[in-house]
Formats: structure tokens, sequence, C-alpha cells
């Protein structure tokens, strides 16, 4: 076990002494899945729509069963939300998010328990943090420090008001009242996880850049993956093509990783932290996104048909 720690830590040493390598692997970690899952669904598209047609006839089965029919008597608000999600929105949509949120809680848990138990991985996130020190550059640590501001409490409010008001002008009023509940719900998830944890920063005698606050989970990358995640929705549902809709959501998957990695580079965080960040963000997102949908699909009009936002 002693081998395979040095072994953990050498590599992250290794890693951190190329940091732009170190951004590739982040990158290639968050984009190539999203590409590969849209590659494989491509692949697979005419055996999926055989599946899709038996799920869907199940879920129709499982809906006119007789005890689901006594399940919308004794539960008539349960039954309403059910009967205005489709098949499709049902098994996709809110079954991915249920998916979403649980491997995302399992990550966050883990990671929670390495750091809060001195775990090997405290050893790899302080080697990586040296060797990260060590290799920055004035050029890169200038680029950084600018690009890290876009990811600051007062940049992201002013896109957060922005796109609130485009969405009001579009009389999207449900989009716009979940936008603003995801993004300041997600700050104050993180201010409470933050004080949870208290985690120091990590320290250096000549740091780069001085942050306040605990360390654990990275809140400018916990607030970027929810503020992006949140845009790549909306994006997604305004967008009418699978193309647009894919580098909709590589585009934003790419600029919060790279967020997360300035926060590393500049020595405010962990690579555990930055990594906590996006597992607590996922976990609201997809709350969020599920929630919003059953809204977008409330009944509105007087004979009850479902209006979206």
């Amino acid at each position: 076990m002693e081998a395979l720690d040095l072994s953990a830590e050498q590599a992250a040493a290794a890693v951190g002494a190329r940091p732009f390598l170190l951004l590739a692997l982040l990158l290639i970690g968050a984009v190539g899945p999203i590409l590969g899952l849209v590659a494989v669904a491509r692949y697979s598209e005419r055996h999926a729509r055989a599946l899709w047609g038996r799920a869907v006839q199940a879920y129709r089965a499982a809906a006119e069963h007789p005890a689901t029919q006594r399940l919308s008597t004794a539960f008539p608000a349960v039954a309403r939300v059910l009967r205005e999600l489709s098949a499709a929105e049902y098994l996709v949509l809110h079954l991915g998010l249920g998916l979403a949120l649980s491997v995302a809680a399992l990550v966050f848990v883990a990671l929670a328990e390495a750091v809060s138990g001195g775990s090997p991985l405290v050893q790899v996130d302080l080697a990586l943090a040296r060797a990260l020190y060590g290799a920055t550059s004035s050029a890169g640590v200038a680029a950084l420090g600018a690009f890290t501001h876009l990811g600051s409490g007062w940049a992201l409010t002013v896109v957060a008001l922005v796109v609130a008001a485009v969405l009001l002008g579009r009389r999207a009023r449900v989009l716009a009242v979940g936008w603003l509940i995801a993004l300041a719900g997600g700050g104050l998830l993180n201010y409470a996880l933050k004080a949870l944890f208290a985690r120091p920063r990590p320290s250096f005698d000549d740091p780069l850049a001085v942050a306040a606050g605990w360390s654990f989970p990275s809140g400018h990358s916990m607030a970027t993956f929810v503020t992006f995640g949140m845009l790549s929705y909306l994006g997604i549902l305004f967008a009418r093509t699978l193309r647009v809709r894919v580098a909709i959501v590589a585009l934003a998957m790419s600029w919060t990783v790279a967020m997360g990695f300035s926060r590393m580079y500049l020595g405010v965080h962990y690579l555990s932290d930055v990594l906590a960040g996006f597992a607590a963000g996922s976990m609201w997102l997809a709350v969020c996104i599920s929630g919003i949908e059953v809204a977008r699909r409330r009944p509105r009009n007087g004979d009850g048909r479902p209006t979206a936002a």
C-alpha cells in the first residue's frame, strides 16, 4: 500500500510539473464522456428505437394498472405531476437526472470522507499543489488570474441578472425563476458545505493569489458548474439540432474545467476541492433541472392543458 501511495504522489507531482497536461487530462475526462455517449447513442439508434417503444408501452401499462389508479386517487397531487410528464420525459430526463444525482452524491461523499479522514488523497493533493506552484509562470499567473475573476460572485451575478432579464423578455417566467433559484441556492449550498468541512486552503510562503474562506468544496468550481450547467440546459431547450446542443454542452464543460484548473494553478484550491465542487454542483443542478421540468408542465390554462414556459 505504501508503494502504491508513493507512486500516486509521484504521478501527481509529475503531472503538476506540466500544468497544461493536467488541464488537457481534465478536459478529456469531462468532455470525452459526453462525446462518447453521443457517438454510442447515434450508433445504436436503430436498436434504441425498438427499446424505446417497449419502454413507452411499459410506462403506459403501469399508468393504467388498477394499483396505479388507486394510488392516483389517494395522492392526487403526485398523480397530476406524473400525468403531465410524457413517457419520454419521465424515462429519460428524470431517471437520467436521478442517476446523475446518485453518482454525484457518491463521488462527493467519497471525496469528503477522504479529505476528512486524512486518506492518501490528501497527500496526492499536496504533491500536486506543490508541483503546480513550482511550475507556474508569470504569464500564466497573469492570464489565469484574470480568467478566474469571471467565476467570482460579482461576475456570475451579472450573468444571472442578464439571463433572467432575457428569459423574462421571452415570457419564460418559470425558467427565469428556476434559473435564479439554481444560482442563488448553489451559492448558499456551497457556503454551508465550506462551513461544515472547514478545510484550510493551500499555504505557500510566497502565495500567487490570496482567497478568503475555507477550501472544500471550491466555490468558483461549483458556482461555474451550476451556472454553465443551467446555460447548457437553456441552450438545449432553445437549440434545434443535436450538433448545436452537443457543442453547447462541450463548450460549457470546457469553460467549467478551465475555471477549476485556474483555482489549482493559482494555489488557492486542491484538486479534491475542485472535484468536490463539480460533484456538489452536479447534485444541485440535477435537483433544479428536474424541478423546473415538472413546473414547466403543470396545468396553467383554464382547460387544464399544460403550458410550457
